[in-house]
Formats: structure tokens, C-alpha cells, sequence
């Protein structure tokens, strides 16, 4: 082969890739807008977004390739200054131990949809569509899913639900037209999961316990709120406090406060902002069962610039106790 027919026939190959391309970015941009008129799957009427943030975890899933053969899967939303929402998925990579992977896109909510349509970035410009189809009145469970019905993520607050549940909530998925031959079950340690840490940081030991005296100097930093007080405030409807139970899932699976949010404290004191998905500003009512956790996820949340933090006078236990 001549020099000059080899030439030709890479210019003809680098024509036709730059063509591909082309084609390839021009049907990347043609998809790049979220329009809730071309939606088809159900939206829900509207969503509470401070309740929607703060960590779901991943109980069932049509995976995306990213998600094929993941463990411990873990969503996390944290509404930004500018309205848009810093989204954190963390998940293992085929085992309960296998490699720690995190992904950081970002969520637009769509004007006009009552904050239950979102456009979600991981590649400028493409936002997906996200919708979120099914929400509880607690904001303990949600489907999320598509108007192409390719992926879909069922997602709870704890890291398991009964199985009588989540078959009720495969059926909403059948309901909306999916193919749940296709659903995949993810496996959740009853703890938290491992999260992907930052580059070059080594893992946090884990602080032990503070004393009676500096749990007690802790609580005493900040507002008490009495559970009567809370349980009115929350019977009452509108704006609520993010409410933070800092117990151990199954603790947190066996009885909760109503809209409650769970982050082990250990996983508040790794990550404050991933494990708490809120404002600076926003209202925190802290709880655990005895005082000692809370005192210590209040204090990490303090030094990581959390400012209208409050602690459920008594706690759990005392929650549990008022009628």
C-alpha cells in the first residue's frame, strides 16, 4: 500500500468518526431538556424537598450498568444554596467488602412540578429524567422512575423493608408498566454502608463515647425539645424540622419518630452533610436512646456548620412514652 492511499483512508476514517460524533452529540443535546409533558409514568402531587433529603438506601433496582453487581447502595440528597441538589450515591462493588465507588451528579428540579420532576446531571449537558412516582406520607419509602421504564430504583430510609412491603411496592412498579422480571433485590448490611472516601484520606477511627458530664455539657448547648411539643408540631403539617435519629438501623427498623431520617452517628461523624442532606440553617432535632450518640453527632454537625441544631429532650425512649 502507497504512502498516499494510506493517508486516505485514515482522512476517510477521522471523516467518519468526526461524523459519528456529530450525530452521537446531536441526539446527546436533542435529549439534554426533562419536560413534564412528555412524561408518562405517575408523579406524585407534590414533595416535601427538605423531607426528601438526607441518605435512601437502595432496596430494589432495574440497574443501569453502573449498578450491575452493586452492594450496600446508598442515595444521598443535600439541597444547595442555589437550588439544586448535590446528590452522593456510594455503593461495593460485588460484595458486602468488594470496592467502595461514589458518584457526585446533581439534580435540577423542573419548574412547575411541584418538586416531584427532576433533571439529574452526572455528564454536562444531559440531564435525566427523574421522577419521583411514589412517596409515602412518612417519607420513609419512594420509587423513583422513568418514562422509558428502563431503570427504576425503589428506595427506603432503612436498609431493609418487610418483604410484604416490598412486594407491594413491586407491584406499583408492575402497575406503571415496567418489566420487574428485571428488578433486582440489592444487598444491604443492616449498617451503614461503606462509602467511597476521598482520595488520600485514611478511615476515621471511630471516637469512643463521651462521658456522662460532657454528654450532658453537650445537650445543654443546645434547645430541648420536648416530645409532646414535636408530636404537635408534626400532627400540625407544614414546615417541618429535618428530625435526625442517630441509631443503628435496627434500632431505628424496631420504632421511630414520624418523618424521622436514620444516620448511625458513626456515619454523621465520617460525613455530616451526606449523612444529614440539609441546609446549614435548616432545623435539626437531633435523638438517640440515651443522649450519648446524639451529643456526639451534635457536636460533629456544630464543627461542620450546622446552626439551628436542637435534642429531643429524653429521646427515643421518651418519644415512646408520650401518648
Amino acid at each position: 500500500m502507497t504512502q498516499e492511499n494510506s493517508l486516505a483512508i485514515r482522512c476517510t476514517a477521522c471523516k467518519l468518526l468526526r461524523a459519528i460524533f456529530a450525530a452521537w452529540l446531536l441526539g446527546l443535546l436533542a435529549a439534554c431538556g426533562v419536560s413534564p409533558q412528555k412524561v408518562t409514568v405517575p408523579v406524585v402531587s407534590a414533595v416535601d424537598l427538605p423531607r426528601f433529603m438526607g441518605p435512601w438506601y437502595v432496596i430494589g433496582v432495574i440497574p443501569t450498568f453502573i449498578e450491575k453487581d452493586i452492594y450496600n447502595a446508598v442515595e444521598s440528597y443535600a439541597l444547595a444554596a442555589d437550588g439544586t441538589i448535590k446528590t452522593t450515591f456510594t455503593f461495593n462493588k460485588g460484595a458486602f467488602d468488594g470496592p467502595a465507588k461514589r458518584m457526585e451528579p446533581k439534580g435540577f428540579v423542573i419548574p412547575g412540578t411541584n418538586n416531584a420532576i427532576w433533571g439529574m446531571q452526572f455528564i454536562w449537558p444531559v440531564k435525566a429524567e427523574y421522577v419521583i412516582s411514589h412517596v409515602d406520607a412518612n417519607y420513609t419509602e419512594t420509587i423513583i422512575a422513568r418514562s422509558a421504564r428502563d431503570y427504576v430504583w425503589i428506595m427506603a430510609r432503612t436498609p431493609t423493608i418487610d418483604d410484604a412491603r416490598y412486594a407491594e411496592l413491586v407491584k406499583k412498579v408492575a402497575d406503571m408498566g415496567y418489566d420487574v422480571s428485571k428488578l433486582v433485590k440489592v444487598p444491604q448490611r443492616a449498617s451503614a454502608p461503606t462509602a467511597a472516601p476521598a482520595a488520600s484520606a485514611a478511615p476515621a477511627a471511630s471516637p469512643p463515647l463521651p462521658s456522662p458530664e460532657r454528654v450532658a455539657e453537650i445537650l445543654a448547648s443546645v434547645p430541648a425539645v420536648k416530645p409532646a411539643e414535636l408530636k404537635a408540631r408534626l400532627a400540625q403539617g407544614g414546615a417541618r424540622p429535618v428530625v435526625l435519629d442517630v441509631r443503628r438501623a435496627e434500632e431505628f427498623a424496631a420504632g421511630h419518630v414520624d418523618g424521622a431520617i436514620n444516620a448511625a452517628h458513626n456515619a454523621v461523624l465520617a460525613s455530616p452533610a451526606t449523612a444529614v442532606g440539609a441546609a446549614k440553617d435548616a432545623e435539626i432535632i437531633v435523638y438517640c436512646a440515651s443522649g450519648r450518640r446524639a451529643s456526639m453527632a451534635i457536636e460533629a454537625l456544630r464543627d461542620a456548620g450546622y446552626s439551628n441544631l436542637k435534642h429531643l429532650e429524653g429521646d427515643y425512649t421518651a418519644w415512646a412514652a408520650t401518648p
